[in-house]
């Protein structure tokens, strides 16, 4: 059965989430101490002054500090309800919670020219910062950071998303989303399927704006599931039987898929299509955009396992054609003798005839049959076809041989199979006459 895919995974390489219960101790402890240090400025307690005025003192910057570190809280807590109450995921708050962890730095900043009564030389050096970074409005680093904010509010990926980049041939789960880089734990690479391998890829936030993005996560509910739809191919010989092979295709993909169907409400279906050697089935199905290998594995692994075991349905392979060794290989064929197998007698059953009623009818000459037997062995095997509904035989010709062999404790008995590959046969019209002659044991 496969593996529970409802929970959450656990990434060693994502960074932990905002703790609501630790951003509500800090919101709190802020608020003490915001209060405290402008009670304390208020009093006169200012430890130091850099100028006049209450808002020249280091105890005003402490308690201006505090409530930058109020706002962070509130506004990652505002944030925590609000992504929480639309379903989504841990890591947008924790991508959000960056962005206000910098503002908040920034006013701490702004607030050290306040303090230091700079603050109109600092707006007149900010603003001739601005126009500078403006003149570098068309250079990667400030792309970048443009990205990166662009990205963040509106977040057409997120961390823990698989996301593909084929401009430049790349795929990886976002692990990591700095205002300079875009980090992706790479899948395939080093293997060549679709799983993470290890390898750390630091995508640069320019190059964003002009790339082409595919996020193969993006419908996901929880960070462990996101669906998208898949197939596993399986070539099957022609003279398979096509209800059975449909049948263990779906049987499964229902098995392996079962707790996605489950979430998903959607079940596997099969396409099937000529093929020059065969037919093709393809089963498609919903599966884990990020755990695609073990599902399809776990398909392929039960089908397979099915199809050893199943006498009415055969793998096919391509194979090469030559017209001397194909009709080498057909004069062989034609020249050597039914190939024989010794097929469990209760595993046998009759076709056109009663069982029945022909040891009842023809007591007397089974008798005759099995003392033959017993004194020069069974000279002619017995001739059955496969029942495609199950795992048995009917029997062809040669009813009264089989009774003999059983009636003389055999467990298994030497036939010929009309049908050895498992294609459906009818079975020839067979006169009393016919089976007379058949049913009488060859001296």
């Amino acid at each position: 059965m496969p593996d529970n895919t409802s929970g959450e995974k656990k990434n060693a390489f994502v960074s932990k989430n905002v703790k609501l219960g630790k951003t509500v101790i800090l919101a709190v402890a802020f608020i003490i101490l915001g209060v405290l240090f402008t009670v304390l400025n208020n009093n006169g307690v200012t430890i130091y002054r850099f100028g006049e005025g209450k808002n020249t003192s280091v105890m005003f910057y402490l308690a201006f500090v505090c409530y930058c570190g109020i706002g962070y809280c509130l506004m990652t807590l505002a944030t925590f309800a609000r992504i929480k109450l639309s379903r989504g995921t841990d890591s947008e708050v924790s991508m959000l919670a960056t962005l206000f962890r910098i503002s908040a730095v920034i006013a701490g900043i702004i607030g050290i020219a306040v303090v230091l009564g700079k603050f109109s030389q600092f707006t007149a050096a900010l603003s001739a910062f601005a126009g500078m970074m403006l003149g570098w409005s068309l250079q990667a680093p400030v792309s970048g950071i443009a990205a990166w904010i662009m990205v963040t509010l509106i977040r057409p990926y997120k961390i823990g998303d698989r996301i593909q980049l084929p401009n430049y041939g790349l795929m990886g789960d976002i692990i990591k989303f700095s205002p300079m880089y875009l980090t992706l734990n790479q899948v395939g690479g080093t293997v060549g399927s679709e799983e993470p391998s290890g390898r750390i890829l630091h995508v640069p936030n320019a190059t964003l704006f002009s790339a082409m993005i595919i996020n193969t996560t993006y419908q996901q509910k929880k960070s462990a599931q996101s669906y998208i739809l898949d197939e596993v191919v399986f070539r099957v010989t022609l003279d398979s039987d096509w209800d059975t092979a449909e049948s263990i295709i779906l049987n499964a993909a229902r098995t392996a898929t079962a707790d996605i169907i489950q979430a998903t409400g959607i079940e596997p279906y099969v396409r099937a299509e000529t093929w020059d050697y065969g037919t093709i089935f393809r089963v498609r199905y919903m599966t884990d955009a990020t755990d695609r290998p073990k599902f399809m594995h776990q398909i392929v692994k039960i089908a397979t396992k099915e199809f050893q075991t199943n006498k009415n349905v055969d793998l096919t392979i391509p194979y090469l054609y030559s017209f001397k060794r194909g009709v080498t290989a057909s004069a062989t064929k034609a020249d050597q003798a039914p190939q024989i197998e010794r097929i469990p007698i209760d595993k046998i059953t009759g076709g056109e005839f009663d069982l029945g009623e022909i040891h009842l009818k023809s007591q007397q000459e089974i008798d005759e049959i099995a003392k033959s037997i017993l004194k020069k062995g069974l000279l002619q095997p017995i001739v059955v076809a496969r029942n495609i509904e199950n795992d048995g035989y009917i029997v062809l010709f040669g009813e009264k041989r089989l009774l003999a062999c059983k009636q003389l404790g055999w467990d298994k008995v030497p036939c010929i199979v009309n049908n050895p590959i498992g294609a459906e046969i009818s079975v020839p019209p067979v006169s009393a006459q016919n089976n007379a002659s058949y049913g009488t044991e060859v001296k």
